[in-house]
């Protein structure tokens, strides 16, 4: 195993580690996203947005490879297509929609940002 300074994320085993927990968020947005009744209040808010977030801090605290940014450019554009469905049907705060969505896409934004400085080492 290397080990390149004294950091908890500063050697090969925990970067595999976090490559594996990306890998399984990586599959939840996958399978999120085959379903093609895909649900804004169940799993769109409940498991997909949260592992992408969980992506992103991954990547951001740890060092470790997020999705190429042409995948998550995909994932973004299927989601907010999605949220932009099915919000009106949930009657929410239309200050919460809108909030909502701005987070939504800075969220991806973000990762994508992050994805493109990490594959264009």
């Amino acid at each position: 195993m290397g080990t390149w300074a004294a950091g908890n994320f500063s050697n090969d085993g925990s970067l595999d580690f976090v490559g594996d927990l990306i890998d399984q968020l990586t599959k939840t947005v996958v399978a999120c996203f085959k379903n093609d009744n895909t649900d804004l209040d169940e799993g769109g808010e409940s498991e997909l947005m949260p592992s992408v977030a969980i992506i992103k801090i991954l990547s951001e605290q740890c060092g470790a490879a997020p999705p190429k940014p042409e995948v998550i450019e995909k994932w973004r554009s299927q989601y907010l297509e999605i949220y932009d469905d099915q919000i009106d049907r949930l009657d929410p705060n239309p200050d919460y929609k809108v909030e909502r969505r701005k987070i939504i896409d800075e969220t991806f934004t973000g990762l994508i940002q992050l994805a493109t400085k990490f594959w264009k080492r």
